[in-house]
């Protein structure tokens, strides 16, 4: 996307175009902002990827977390769920 100085400076030489040339102008700008986006989508995709490796190679050792019977009990007692606190 056009920085905001750029679109300002622009803007008289937009204000004297024509209706064909302001269209075209418009389409343009758009064609650039959706070629920007796809960029940054992809590298987007990319760091989620790396991320995503890393977080399959720590999960074969998951850490999982206990609590002592009585904070159970009362955690299922303030949910009302008496399967779980027996």
């Amino acid at each position: 996307m056009a920085e905001h100085l750029e679109l300002l400076t622009e803007m008289p030489a937009v204000s004297r175009m024509g209706t064909q040339e302001r269209l075209k102008h418009a389409q343009k700008r758009r064609t650039q902002q959706l070629k920007k986006w796809a960029q940054f989508e992809k590298e987007a995709q990319g760091k989620k990827s790396k991320a995503g490796a890393r977080k399959r190679r720590s999960s074969k050792s998951e850490r999982r977390v206990f609590f002592p019977e009585n904070i159970t009990l009362l955690e299922a007692a303030a949910r009302n769920d008496v399967e779980e606190g027996m």
